[in-house]
């Protein structure tokens, strides 16, 4: 009888149980969590093949834990979940009051066999050296191995919050695990189908405008600053013309100082300081510019390669004119990618994997800084047409990604605790800006 029971079993297809994930306490940054390593194949089509460790770490809930879980998805691509562990129990510590938190570093990140290239001095050296499949890191593939550690775990469903990049593989997880899925949170989004390049130098000029218009209504920086956003487009202009030499070696072009100008929209504490740099570079002072980080197109991570150069949403194929300040910064920057992508071996993504979500009654959650020069609410259009339990959060001023400020920790709490985008947001005007950095 049994083995009548067994061959039936297999004529039927069968499938074996699930893989079970056991975790071990540990300690992760001071935390108490639990931690292990799972397994998964690194090709899903070849599961007798090579397989790739997860790394995951599971926070428990301060008190009696429902039975959904709080996954965070970071954001990059290339952030190790992991690595913000405590700054996510941290800002989201209203939410593990009852629910516990999971963060798992996506394949090639952290401790999920990362794709390290800072010993090697070019991709093509990289991919020579490189034990893995490059073309097996793609945001697909992550977002399988998200919903294989949720099956492992035993969890029925997951609370999905998702920022920048992360909020991009929130909406993939979301699309081949809806089942799975009770609320999703997106701070920092983009809809699939809008090409984030596509629209990087409007958005960027759009946050730039708004800077504007607050230092104008500022008293103090509309008189220390009087006409910082022409100085900012004549400085551009100047420096490509001639590139400024900030020391004997250094030397920036106008359209590195738009990046560099980007990059300080993202947070409003390095907006606020914009005017000054303008005005001090324009007098010859570079100290101030120097301060800040410039942007760049190089990447240690293979995975980040692997997802930019192969996925559609990242609009590598975006052409200009947008009429802005940051047009020739955009355009740049996208051929310096394509450049590098060059050597990286192509991956085919099928088009239907990357059109938004078909409509969904999940609830959402949208989060969105109002000057984000990235990933501004407007990169969602016709939301509430796909989700029509959608809630939206604009924080007036500020940049990308949003979460970490005032009360939107305890409203993200709330919405999870609810399942729904009813929600008493009133605690967001208090949210202030930082004040203009004047000297």
């Amino acid at each position: 009888m049994l083995l009548a029971a067994i061959a039936a079993a297999a004529a039927l297809g069968a499938s074996a149980p699930a893989p079970v994930l056991k975790l071990a306490p540990c300690d992760v940054e001071g935390l108490f969590a639990h931690c292990g390593v799972f397994r998964v194949p690194a090709n899903r089509a070849d599961p007798g093949g090579p397989t790739i460790g997860l790394n995951v770490v599971l926070v428990p809930a301060r008190h009696k834990a429902r039975p959904d879980v709080f996954a965070y998805i970071a954001g990059g691509p290339g952030v190790a979940a992991t690595a913000e562990t405590r700054d996510v129990v941290t800002t989201f510590a209203p939410v593990n009051e009852d629910h516990a938190i999971l963060l798992v570093d996506q394949r090639g990140t952290g401790g999920s066999d990362p794709l390290d290239c800072t010993k090697t001095k070019s991709m093509r050296a990289c991919l020579a050296a490189l034990h893995a499949d490059p073309s097996q890191f793609g945001t697909r593939a992550a977002m399988d191995d998200l919903d294989a550690v949720r099956a492992a775990l035993g969890y029925a469903q997951l609370d999905i919050y998702g920022t920048s990049y992360g909020a991009t593989a929130a909406q993939v997880y979301l699309e081949r695990h809806r089942h799975s899925v009770r609320t999703l949170t997106l701070d920092g989004a983009t809809f699939l189908d809008v090409p984030f390049y596509s629209r990087f130098a409007r958005n960027a000029q759009r946050a730039l405008a708004q800077l504007a218009g607050r230092c104008a209504a500022s008293p103090a920086c509309a008189r220390v600053f009087p006409h910082w956003t022409a100085t900012l487009a004549r400085l551009i202009r100047a420096w490509n013309a001639h590139p400024v030499h900030r020391t004997r070696t250094a030397t920036m072009t106008g359209d590195q100082l738009a990046g560099v100008v980007q990059t300080m929209l993202l947070d409003p504490e390095s907006a606020a300081e914009i005017p000054l740099v303008v005005a001090r570079a324009a007098a010859g002072d570079y100290g101030p510019l120097d301060q800040q980080t410039e942007p760049g197109v190089s990447s240690p991570q293979l995975m980040f390669w692997s997802i930019w150069c192969n996925e559609p949403w990242v609009g590598l194929g975006a052409k200009g004119p947008w009429h802005t300040l940051f047009d020739g910064y955009t355009t740049r920057t996208i051929a310096a990618y394509r450049q590098a992508c060059s050597s990286l071996p192509k991956r085919t993504e099928p088009a239907a994997a990357w059109t938004r979500p078909t409509r969904t009654d999940v609830p959402l959650l949208v989060l969105a800084g109002g000057a984000d020069p990235q990933d501004p609410v407007g990169n969602l259009p016709g939301l509430r047409r796909t989700f029509p339990n959608a809630r939206t959060i604009v924080v007036p001023g500020y940049g990308h990604t949003v979460g970490q400020y005032g009360c939107l920790g305890g409203i993200v709490a709330n919405f999870i605790d609810d399942g729904s985008a009813g929600l008493d947001t009133r605690c967001v005007k208090a949210i202030a800006l930082p004040p203009f950095v004047l000297h």
